[in-house]
């Protein structure tokens, strides 16, 4: 079991983590995953799928062209929510962090609670930053409790 007790909102203003690609911290997303509703060994796990998905840039795109989406419902942000399966997400503000993690706890949810809509978590990408999740957060929530 991973220790993720104790991350809260306000690690994102204490911690300077870097970041991937250019992307959000791990913190951060680990902030917008919490506040959407993921918790334990479950947060560390979106953080990694989000971390896979978009490499932690909050305003990726994939055309999802190959998979015959439309045009302009393709998979948006952190955790890549694919509009052409998703269409209850239209007009919302996909490449905003918090609506996207919002959006990835509805779907996770109305999945029975897990990842199995995501494709890296059905490859098995995200298996190569759990690491750097749960390392992270787990860093930020020491720091924090000490």
């Amino acid at each position: 079991m991973i220790p993720v007790v104790g991350v809260v909102i306000a690690l994102a203003a204490f911690f300077i983590v870097y970041t991937i690609n250019g992307g959000a911290s791990v913190v951060n997303i680990a902030t917008v995953a919490q506040n959407a509703g993921f918790t334990g060994d479950d947060l560390v796990m979106a953080v990694a799928i989000a971390l896979a998905e978009s490499g932690g840039n909050a305003h990726a795109y994939n055309p999802e062209t190959a998979a015959g989406a439309p045009t302009g419902k393709g998979s948006f942000g952190l955790w890549q929510i694919y509009l052409h399966a998703h269409p209850e997400y239209e007009g919302v503000d996909l490449y905003d962090p918090q609506a996207n993690a919002n959006a990835a706890f509805a779907i996770y949810a109305n999945a029975g609670h897990a990842f199995s809509p995501w494709s890296t978590f059905k490859n098995g990408a995200y298996t190569a930053q759990l690491t750097r999740a749960a390392a992270d957060i787990s860093s930020a929530t020491s720091a924090l409790d000490a």
